[in-house]
């Protein structure tokens, strides 16, 4: 009996010792357990936190949008005003007439008054749904109807006055039925 305890030790120490063996995972594991939840709950703040971010710049996208709209509309009824007075008015006619009976300064006006207006349907024609698209078309192909507007528009084409994108978009309009 005694070589049996020797060899193999006494039943009893070998119990306590696999049982604190076994404690000291159980303990390690209890560690790593609570250490996996501390990091699924300190992620929550942060995944709540790119929520409401995410909310935030919604929000602060469409207060530009409307801001750029407000501006875009003011400064159309501005443009509309300037062009509206009595010798504004007057160079605008003769210009949609016949672009070539203009004077230089005239033309220089004029082309003003043109590529302001291609300005302007950009922007809108480059911002709004593309439900509202044929009707900033329909506005393009008004604003070309006059002999004299489409001749100073190919004038400043010719010159290279009118960026391509421009000009693509100009087109399309001017293509739509």
């Amino acid at each position: 009996m005694i070589i049996i305890k020797d060899r193999f030790g006494n039943p009893g120490k070998r119990k306590s010792s696999y049982t604190s063996r076994n404690s000291y995972w159980n303990r390690n594991m209890d560690f790593i357990l609570i250490a996996e939840i501390a990091t699924i709950i300190g992620s929550i703040p942060i995944f709540l936190t790119l929520i409401f971010v995410i909310i935030e710049l919604k929000k602060n996208a469409d207060q530009t949008k409307s801001v750029n709209m407000a501006s875009r509309d003011d400064t159309a009824t501005h443009f509309v005003l300037f062009w509206s007075k009595d010798e504004n008015a007057k160079l605008v006619l003769k210009g949609q007439k016949n672009y070539d009976l203009l004077d230089d300064k005239e033309k220089f006006q004029f082309e003003g008054y043109v590529e302001t207006r291609l300005r302007l349907f950009m922007f809108g024609a480059t911002t709004v749904d593309s439900k509202n698209l044929p009707f900033h078309y329909y506005r393009m192909q008004d604003f070309f109807k006059p002999d004299g507007t489409m001749k100073c528009y190919e004038n400043l084409m010719t010159r290279k006055m009118i960026p391509p994108m421009w000009k693509s978009v100009i087109d399309t309009a001017l293509s739509t039925t």
